[in-house]
């Protein structure tokens, strides 16, 4: 569940681009990804067909270990997109249920200016 982080320009902004799960076929703590001084994101979760993706945070100043899963902001049972409108320093997806499914949980957000 490696997370892959792009960063490029549209329309003079820079927006960050993240696969938070990248094919998933079973539980997992997922990776936690530095969001710190982003505005609003969106987490994209598709391919579940029984399982629950985990959206996770954690405010510590340093980065957790993946196996800390901080506070939970949501948990998702079925496709959907998720909006983070609230600060937060470490994001991270993680399978918490799974039975069937390949599942994809990519996150979109502009970059601070």
């Amino acid at each position: 569940m490696a997370i892959a982080v792009v960063y490029r320009k549209v329309f003079g902004r820079t927006v960050m681009e993240a696969t938070l799960l990248n094919g998933a076929v079973a539980t997992g703590t997922g990776e936690w990804i530095d969001v710190s001084g982003f505005h609003e994101f969106t987490i994209d979760i598709s391919g579940i067909i029984a399982a629950t993706v985990d959206i996770r945070c954690s405010n510590d100043p340093t980065r957790p270990a993946d196996a800390t899963d901080g506070r939970q902001i949501q948990a998702v049972t079925s496709d959907a997109s998720v909006v983070i409108v609230f600060p937060v320093h470490w994001l991270k997806a993680r399978v918490s249920g799974y039975t069937s499914g390949t599942i994809y949980a990519y996150l979109y957000g502009n970059a601070p200016q």
